[in-house]
């Protein structure tokens, strides 16, 4: 997705009442599909979530930064 792309504003309040609606769901299992979401966008050769160059945002980008989702799945995520 382009930076300069209109879908910002709809993307980000689908992921917000996405997670509002698998609230439950995220609070019991979501910790172990978040690490792996967050693993594939960072893993070796990875274009990354955020190409500033390029300007390219990676939808998924707006998932891992959530701040309701990060803290609906905190509870299941293994401590580091």
């Amino acid at each position: 997705m382009h930076t300069d792309s209109p879908a910002h504003l709809p993307l980000r309040c689908a992921v917000w009442a996405g997670a509002i609606l698998t609230a439950p769901l995220l609070l019991l299992a979501g910790g172990p599909a978040y690490d792996r979401l967050f693993r594939h966008l960072h893993r070796d050769g990875a274009p990354g979530s955020v190409s500033k160059e390029d300007g390219w945002v990676h939808p998924a980008h707006w998932i891992v930064t959530n701040p309701l989702i990060q803290t609906l799945t905190r509870p299941t995520r293994p401590r580091r």
